[in-house]
Order: C-alpha cells, then structure tokens, then sequence
C-alpha cells in the first residue's frame, strides 16, 4: 500500500468521522428541541390546569434553545441548509463564481474559529471561577459556553470543508437566482 494511499484513507477516515460528529450532535439539537416542545406544553398545562406554574421552565428552555442552535448550526453548514445570499456569485461565471463562494466559506471559516477562541478562553475563566448562571435552575456557565465553542469550531470546520470542495468543483453550483 502506498504512502498516498494510507493517507488518503486515513483522512476519509477522520472526514467520516468528523461527519458522524456533526450528525450526532445533529440529532441531539432535535432532541433539545423536542424537550423544549414538551416542557413548554408541560409549563402551559401546569399553569393554567393546575394553577401551579413552573419556576424552572423558562429557564431550561433558553439552555435547550442554546443546545438546539450551536449542536444543529455543523450540520446545516455540512449540508448547506443555512442561508446563502446569491447575488454576486449568480452574476459571475462558473470559475470565479466557484472562487466567490469558497472565499464566503473561508471568511465564515475565519469569524467561526475567532469566535471559537474568544469563546474557549471564556469557557475557561468561567470553569475556574465556577460561575453559575442567575437562573432559578442553576448551572455552571461553562457548560453552555462549552456547548457554543463546539458548535463554532465545527461550524468552521465544515466552512473550511466546504472552501475545498468547491475549489475542487465538487460542490454544487449556485443555480441563477438559487441557493447552493
């Protein structure tokens, strides 16, 4: 087996499961989003069927609501479900319409991975400090702003990912007037 192909399989490899990754906390965001459903409909009936509201609710839906955007945002960056604005690369010929997008995904890449980094340092303050949020169900900071460091490292990841592939033209193009 040669060099090249060792590596070519060993990077398949790490790209599968960096996918696999990304899918997993895919479906957790839908399970977050899903208990958010279930304690909301549980606070609703709690409050007005029993007269006996909730004290927690709120709370730990604003920590599931955080879940839910920053475990889906690497997968919809992997599938290209977020938002594109299409107006210049429309106009543009298949090259530098190629060329366009891919520099988007590295300038998304590079805010991605600068916002990783002011949030890593800041998750560990907050660990060292043992911060709690100021909610009535308390939890430690870190864990949320743990939650958005994955989410933004990934979600740079799958930018840079996605620079690559539409370099290399395996991407699809941006139809007239359409998302990629």
């Amino acid at each position: 087996m040669s060099p090249e192909h060792t590596q070519s399989t060993a990077l398949s490899r790490l790209l599968a499961m960096h996918d696999n990754l990304s899918r997993a906390t895919w479906y957790g965001a839908a399970i977050a989003l899903g208990l958010v459903v279930a304690i909301f409909t549980y606070e609703v009936l709690s409050r007005y069927l029993l007269a006996a509201p909730t004290r927690w609710a709120s709370d730990v839906v604003a920590f599931l609501l955080l879940a839910t955007v920053f475990l889906a945002a690497p997968w919809l960056a992997r599938t290209q479900g977020h938002v594109a604005v299409t107006i210049l690369p429309d106009l543009l010929p298949p090259g530098a319409q190629r060329a366009s997008i891919a520099a988007g995904y590295l300038i998304g890449a590079a805010v991605c991975f600068w916002a990783t980094w002011m949030c890593v340092a800041e998750t560990v303050l907050l660990q060292q400090r043992g911060t709690m949020t100021l909610t009535s169900f308390r939890i430690p900071k870190w864990w949320l702003m743990a939650v958005m460091s994955y989410g933004l490292l990934d979600c740079g990841l799958q930018f840079i990912r996605a620079a690559g592939a539409r370099l290399a033209d395996e991407g699809p193009t941006v139809s007239p007037g359409g998302a990629s």
